[in-house]
């Protein structure tokens, strides 16, 4: 035999069918391809689908119509993309998708020809080489100022710009009501309903039939209202159709040294155009009160614009011209300060020239590849929901079909013996085979699975929660893990400036000091020029002007600040800091000023970037140029001359941090001429620091507290300094203040030319954790004698509120100054305190596991732990958490794909760590997803205000935005309610809403076992239950005390367990099968039973023999038996499936379902006995028979069937109080030890 050569293995593996392509450079996740398959569709593919489906009377249609992989497998072929007519895209999540290649016709200049290109999620594609490349403009490639020199002119060819580019138009496109109702109509479940009804009215159900038809029919007419509303408002919402003022093709304007020179003339000759023929290179007129239609740069003069739309974020922004520098345009970044995006609200446009000349925009991003394209994009396309109650809810469907089908079996020799002798055909075989399968789907299963939903979502709008998504309510029953933002979330959103520690000169010492703390900032502006800072390094002597003056200038004039009608908007930090020194500022003409007089020129801006971590100015003042510079206390230290900072820097920064302050730096130098960002932050002197305070909300603590006890992991992912984020997270017990805590960060010295991440104890930095498995390195046990008191001290000494009013009695009461050395002995002090702290947080965390067994053991008490989910709660025992910073985390993130070491740590931290400080937003909707991945059953949630913290809302199973509009793009919840108080609530309300939809979903499956059970039992002698029966069931008895059942309320507290989310789970098929079983066997009794009485008449006598007439063969003793009976059986069965707590409160509470239950139990008791009178509801309403000829129904056996139903109603209530809790129980305990046997890490990141 033949064997392949290497070579010819090789090609055998390669798809040649697989097309290559080129991702775009900011592409959303809903838009990520993982590969495209190239496919053609020859004639005899589409003669034999036709054929079949014609064969078929439409299923092969309907099936290719569900099912896309059958659709391509049936109609479509692989082939060389040469050939191909369409292309199969596969989603990074396993989505399909079937798209058309379309050919397009291009001209340019005056040549044409012709272009492959497909469209995938509103993401265009053009074949070029053999690669498929997406069409996108090429500014992020662009330095800013080649796109100044490029573009300062406008489109000079705007027709062939369209070509490419196509309009600026969001618009969704419009979908007529008949193709809504035609997608709704085929539908599975209304084809089904469509199926079901036809059956019945060939089964003479015809009241029941139109019954179901309509309001079949009700519901397609409200849900196809529901969705031609959210169509149409998301259609408004996209939209925009308005007219813009356009400068196209012109010379006039120019640049002069660096800046855009624009002449007075170009004013008058604006052309006007609608928004939707708006190109990408286009310069658009920026107006007051304008929404922006495309994303552009601004090229002149600022804007101070809304962007609450995207962001929740609802104070302005101020936006500024594109500096002349060679930085690389990236509007997601760095460049976001000169971008205006689409669908904000540009409030002001200014120029100290406006009105003599335009203020200019470039357009960059056009119709759906502009932001506000993206979030349509986002709605359009979202995220696949995984969550298993969903999946398991089809598959639970299976079970019951073959439940039907084994009740079909038991039923199949009688039939048959019918059809033998005649008294059955076969169509009515067949008939009565499709009805089993009708009765086993009941038509209000999907209502009432949505049930819980809205009457949670009801809940969650009177508390001021509102939803855009709600799939999402049960997800939340299920969080295990919930991130919090600090700033505007944990803590206020406004700071209050606490006060300054400027730089001094200790003539003592001979060295740089920290001057006092100088609590009134006015205190600063001194003019005494006899205090000018001698040091010998002449790094103060060129300022010219004593450091506390210098940092009072910066005060003033280092910022980013406007005024609309009077009143200052931009960053609150900034707001309170320029209030402080009592200055004013005239934002058009650059200047801020004092009452006396004293005034700064503001020459030039570079606005704050979260990557540099900094922003500056350069301002004039007495004919000087000056630069100023303030940012993070890291960063400024190392743009810092190094002899300028005095050496108790990090002492100083340490503790106030560790007291929960935000620290601001300042830094500052002479300028001989104005120069670029680079130059004027760098070699500057260090100015001293602004202190500002941010307090906790007042529900923070006692909410975390909350989440704790719940065992739900609180983690803070912030943008702050480690520092002040370990503060706050004790501060709002995130971490406990006797924890020890070990931080990880990049360490100053390189091994091998590479940064390397240490992980020192905060407290005590000689204190390490292995870096490879991050557990301690050194014992870090208690001495049992010491530690109650050392820790009650330690408890003491780190409240906030005695380390402020030390520090206030010591700069202000006594007059002493807190230098270097008495830093030396605070922290010192802190320290030698801390050293054995970990026995307490042990204690602390071996607390709250005991309660959890404690109340673990009082569910089993009270039989309701089958209920909880069959996973241990979060707990730590170790006595340590982990801090991170955003550069460490960054460099770890980096490493997990090479380093099996690298991966391992970052699995560990993923675990343990509770405080990811100075992280980016990306770095923060990263981390999201990497916490998604740790255990099968983490489903992570994230609670933020909405303006960094976006793309971790979107990536968190539940966002909650903080935010005053009622939704918000930002996330799936909005909480109109500032603080953190909506978690604790939609969780409660997430839970009772999961535990309802199981309640509803089981209830369901047993009313459709029980009526088929009936049935089958009725189909042994060809007998039916009749029209008025199955309405009165269905609507008098199932459709109210489902609807009810779900308006009881969320448990009081938040408990500390979870509700279980299987529907396949052994609880849940425990007790679905094991009541099916118990309903069968007694409604078996009552049959078989019937049967032996002495006055009992069989059906075939009753008709006497004639069974063509099945209307007629209705009306017998076991129908009547058997309806009267299993009426009572919906009713307890619904009782014993409606348990409160632990996460619903008990189904008395709810008034509505225990009216509904007591007055249909009065109606059930009448019609059992007295409905023979008045005749006419026994005879024409019910067909029910209490005599026939001589022989009659007596008293005695409706009495004996009473009690029956009484000794059913408590087995069934004590089967699911008792027999399913103890067997789950069993179950399970033998689950743990098999697993235990073969247990692996459940973390991906811990596996070899």
């Amino acid at each position: 035999m033949k064997v392949a050569s290497a070579e010819e293995q090789l090609l055998c593996k390669v798809d040649f069918y697989k097309v290559q392509f080129v991702m775009p450079k900011f592409v959303q996740e809903e838009g990520i391809i993982k590969h495209i398959v190239s496919y053609k569709s020859p004639i005899w593919k589409s003669i034999i689908y036709w054929v079949l489906c014609v064969l078929s009377i439409g299923l092969t249609y309907l099936f290719s119509r569900w099912e896309q992989k059958f659709n391509i497998w049936l109609k479509f072929q692989k082939c060389l993309l040469d050939e191909a007519t369409h292309l199969v895209i596969y989603s990074a999540l396993d989505e399909i998708e079937l798209v058309k290649i379309e050919e397009k016709q291009i001209q340019k200049g005056e040549k044409y020809f012709k272009m492959k290109i497909f469209s995938y999620r509103l993401y265009s594609y053009y074949l070029e080489d053999g690669q498929f490349k997406p069409i996108e403009t090429s500014f992020y490639k662009l330095q800013h100022k080649e796109i100044i020199q490029q573009f300062c002119n406008g489109l000079q060819n705007p027709e062939e710009i369209a070509q490419i580019y196509g309009y600026n138009n969001t618009t969704i496109p419009n979908k007529s009501t008949i193709k809504i109702l035609i997608d709704e109509v085929l539908s599975p479940f209304y084809l089904f309903q469509a199926f079901s009804v036809t059956l019945w009215l060939i089964e003479s159900y015809t009241y029941y039939a139109i019954v179901i038809l309509l309001s079949s029919l009700i519901s397609i007419v409200i849900s196809l209202r529901e969705m031609k509303t959210n169509f149409k408002r998301l259609r408004e919402m996209s939209a925009q159709n308005t007219t813009e003022n356009l400068f196209r093709k012109q010379n006039k304007i120019r640049i002069e040294n660096e800046s855009l020179i624009i002449p007075y003339d170009l004013i008058q000759i604006k052309e006007r155009y609608n928004s939707n023929d708006i190109f990408p290179g286009d310069l658009i007129e920026v107006q007051n009160d304008w929404t922006v239609p495309c994303d552009c740069i601004l090229m002149n003069g600022s804007a101070i614009v809304n962007e609450s739309m995207l962001t929740g974020e609802s104070i302005p922004i101020i936006k500024t011209q594109l500096p002349y520098n060679s930085n690389i345009y990236n509007p997601q970044e760095d460049s976001k300060s000169f971008t205006l995006y689409a669908g904000t609200k540009c409030i002001e446009a200014r120029h100290p020239e406006k009105g003599k000349i335009p203020i200019l925009a470039l357009a960059t991003q056009t119709g759906f590849s502009t932001i506000k394209g993206e979030l349509v994009r986002s709605i359009l396309y979202p995220k696949p929901v995984t969550f298993s109650f969903y999946r398991d809810s089809l598959l639970f469907l299976v079970v019951l079909a073959i439940m039907a089908f084994i009740g079909w079996v038991i039923a199949l020799p009688n039939t048959i013996k019918g059809i033998e002798d005649g008294e059955m055909t076969i169509f009515w075989f067949i008939i009565n085979s499709f009805d089993l399968v009708t009765i086993t789907v009941p038509p209000a299963l999907p209502t009432c699975l949505s049930i819980g939903v809205s009457f949670a979502l009801g809940r969650l709008q009177k508390k001021k929660i509102y939803c855009i998504s709600p799939n999402k309510v049960n997800v939340a029953g299920k969080i295990t893990i919930m991130c919090f933002d600090k700033t505007g979330t944990l803590t206020e959103d406004g700071l209050d400036l606490y006060g300054v520690r400027a730089i001094g000169y200790s003539e003592k010492k001979q060295k740089l000091k920290f001057d006092d703390l100088v609590v009134n900032v006015n205190d600063l502006n001194v003019q005494d020029k006899s205090v000018i800072l001698d040091n010998p390094s002449g790094a103060f002597n060129e300022l010219k002007r004593i450091p506390k003056q210098v940092l009072f200038e910066i005060m003033a004039s280092c910022h980013s600040l406007a005024t609309v009608n009077n009143n200052l908007i931009g960053d609150p930090l900034e707001i309170k800091m320029f209030e402080a020194t009592q200055y004013k500022l005239d934002d058009l003409n650059s200047l801020v000023y004092s009452q006396e007089g004293n005034q700064i020129k503001i020459v030039k801006r570079f606005e704050f970037s979260s990557t540099l971590q900094r922003m500056s100015v350069i301002v004039e003042k007495d004919g000087l140029l000056k630069a100023y510079v303030k940012g993070s206390p890291e960063k400024l230290r190392e743009l810092c001359n190094k002899q300028s900072v005095p050496t108790s820097f990090h002492k100083i920064l340490d503790f106030y941090s560790k007291l929960g302050f935000r620290i601001i730096a300042c830094g500052a130098k002479t300028l001989q001429k104005e120069t670029n960002r680079d130059d004027v932050e760098s070699n500057l002197t260090f100015i001293g620091l602004l202190i500002m305070q941010n307090k906790l909300k007042s529900v923070t603590k006692k909410i975390i507290q909350t989440l704790q006890d719940g065992f739900i992991r609180t983690i803070m992912v912030t943008g702050d300094n480690v520092l002040t984020a370990i503060s706050v997270a004790r501060q709002c017990s995130i971490v406990q203040p006797n924890q020890r805590i070990f931080l990880g960060d990049i360490g100053e010295e390189k091994i091998n030319g590479k940064n390397q991440i240490v992980w020192k104890d905060f407290d005590m930095s000689e204190n390490v954790l292995n870096p490879e498995n991050l557990s301690p390195e050194l014992d870090i046990q208690d001495d049992p004698d010491n530690v109650e008191d050392e820790n009650e001290m330690i408890w003491n000494q780190l409240s906030i509120k005695d380390k402020q009013s030390l520090e206030i009695a010591l700069n202000e009461g006594i007059g002493q100054v807190i230098e270097e050395e008495d830093l030396e002995n605070i922290p010192q002090t802190i320290y030698h305190e801390t050293k054995s702290i970990s026995r307490r947080s042990q204690q602390f965390q071996r607390s709250k596991i005991l309660s959890y067994k404690e109340k673990e053991k009082q569910l089993i008490l009270e039989n309701l732990d089958h209920l909880i989910d069959d996973q241990d709660p979060w707990k730590t025992n170790e006595p340590f958490v982990i801090a991170i910073s955003g550069k460490a985390f960054q460099l770890l993130t980096k490493q997990i794909d090479t380093n099996p070491t690298a991966r391992k740590v970052f699995g560990k931290l993923l675990e343990r760590a509770q405080i990811f400080a100075r992280m980016k937003p990306e770095q923060k909707a990263l981390l999201i997803t990497h916490l998604q991945k740790i255990s099968k059953k983490a489903l992570c949630g994230m609670c933020g205000d909405g303006a960094n913290d976006c793309g971790a809302l979107k990536a968190a199973d539940v966002g909650i935005s903080l935010s005053e509009a009622e939704a918000s793009i930002a996330a799936p919840f909005t909480s109109k309610i500032q603080d953190i108080s909506c978690v604790v609530k939609l969780l409660r309300e997430g839970r009772a809403s999961l535990v309802t939809s199981f309640q509803c979903f089981k209830y369901m499956a047993l009313y459709s076992m029980i009526q088929f059970i009936t049935c089958t039992l009725l189909y042994l002698i060809l007998a039916k239950i009749s029209d008025f029966q199955f309405l009165y069931i269905d609507l008098i008895l199932i459709i109210p005390l489902a609807f009810t059942m779900g308006k009881t309320k969320a448990y009081k507290q938040l408990t500390q367990f979870q509700p279980g989310s299987n529907l396949l789970s052994f609880p849940v098929l425990m007790s679905v099968i094991g009541q099916t079983i118990i309903q069968l066997s007694f409604q078996c009794i009552v049959y078989f039973s019937l049967r032996t009485q002495n006055w009992y008449v069989s059906n075939f006598v009753i008709h006497e023999g004639n069974t063509d007439d099945h209307y007629a063969m209705m009306i017998n003793y076991e129908n009547t038996s058997l309806f009267l009976y299993s009426s009572f059986q919906y009713i307890f069965q619904c009782i014993a499936f409606s348990i409160g707590k632990p996460f619903r409160r008990e189904f008395y509470t709810n008034l509505g379902f225990t009216s509904v239950l007591i007055i249909l139990f009065i109606i059930n008791f009448y019609v059992f006995f007295f409905s023979q009178h008045p005749q006419f509801l026994a005879d024409d309403i019910f067909k029910l028979i209490f005599t026939y000829q001589d022989s009659s129904m007596p008293q005695k056996w409706l009495i004996s069937m009473f009690i029956l139903m009484i000794i059913n109603m408590a087995v069934t209530i004590l089967f699911e109080k008792y027999a399913v809790p103890i067997t789950t129980r069993f179950y399970r305990a033998k689950k743990r030890q098999i697993v235990k046997r073969y247990r692996y890490p459940e973390n991906p990141y811990l596996r070899d």
